[in-house]
């Protein structure tokens, strides 16, 4: 295997050119040899490549590897075929804001799924969004500090809530398979959000949506079809509206989640249906706890007498049909 040979294609040509299919690893065994000085350091396994040099290059390194050794290319197509280099901000780009850009260019060469998506990491730290999102068409609405996902199948994973926050918000508009994972999400623009989103599946793992000029959480009533929403241990607070869900194709289901210390509404439901979930639900110390209207559902997976909404200006009301129960699994 010749680890010196070089390419004669240039950076650009690498951006912009397709992956390769014709170069692969090939595994061989190879017998150390005690009279061959620098045995390892001159041709050193592929095992070694594949268990210790490897994993210490970033998605971004790999890629620019590919002009300095042909070696490099089969490694390339290895690992992102099969979509083991997830993208790191800080390292392989700069910023949050520069996460999509790169998205759209590898979602181009190959299929991401809902059970292989497209990974990006968030370190330690705050990750301010710059970016604002804008919709056009019959009025004109631009959020400030809102980074718009335009592709499916995204996982978004922070080192945990005290550790990777997010200054700014999400726009998601049909997109599948959007999720994100340990990590704060504050937008204290005026009408900042955590997450906007219609016509779009997204799931949230262990996320807190803190101080947001608006909602911590906003499903817009324009859906046109099924949007859901699953989130998991995850807190809603010092908001605005903590939940405001609204839309007749609307489902939300939130598993052991806690609403407080939000001016409005702890949740909200507008036509659409809410679950809630989990022996620590907790909808506390808002102006209103839950509210349901115009035909709006919020079922209650617990006994009624178990402690879901304290501390509230109101804990539950009901208008234009909406209704609020509890039902036992």
């Amino acid at each position: 295997m010749d680890k010196s040979s070089t390419s004669s294609r240039s950076p650009g040509d690498v951006e912009g050119e397709p992956v390769a299919k014709n170069s692969k690893l090939v595994y061989k065994t190879i017998i150390y040899d005690e009279s061959v000085a620098n045995q390892w350091l001159d041709e050193p396994p592929l095992e070694i490549w594949d268990h210790k040099i490897i994993p210490l290059l970033s998605l971004r390194d790999l890629a620019l590897s590919r002009t300095v050794c042909t070696f490099f290319e089969a490694y390339w197509q290895e690992k992102f075929s099969n979509n083991v280099l997830p993208l790191r901000v800080g390292n392989d780009v700069a910023t949050i804001d520069d996460v999509m850009g790169v998205i759209e260019i590898l979602s181009s060469r190959r299929e991401y799924t809902n059970l292989n998506p497209f990974v990006v990491l968030l370190g330690k730290g705050d990750h301010q969004i710059n970016s604002n999102w804008t919709i056009s068409g019959g009025y004109e609405y631009e959020s400030d500090t809102t980074l718009g996902i335009s592709r499916s199948n995204i996982t978004f994973v922070g080192t945990g809530e005290d550790t990777t926050t997010v200054l700014g918000g999400f726009r998601i508009d049909n997109q599948r398979n959007i999720t994100f994972k340990n990590m704060t999400v504050t937008n204290t623009s005026e009408d900042g959000e955590g997450i906007r989103m219609r016509n779009a599946k997204v799931e949230l793992f262990d996320v807190a949506f803190k101080e947001c000029g608006y909602a911590a959480l906003h499903i817009s009533i324009y859906t046109s079809e099924t949007t859901t929403l699953v989130a998991t241990r995850c807190e809603f607070a010092n908001s605005n509206y903590g939940a405001r869900i609204r839309g007749s194709l609307t489902s939300a289901t939130f598993n052991n989640c806690v609403f407080h210390d939000n001016e409005s509404y702890g949740i909200l439901s507008n036509k659409a249906t809410i679950h809630l979930h989990g022996e620590a639900t907790a909808i506390h110390s808002n102006a209103n706890g839950i509210c349901a209207t115009v035909s709006g559902k919020v079922i209650i997976h617990l006994p009624s007498h178990h402690n879901t909404c304290y501390n509230n200006g109101i804990h539950r009301c009901t208008f234009n049909g909406g209704t609020i129960t509890n039902v036992e699994d």
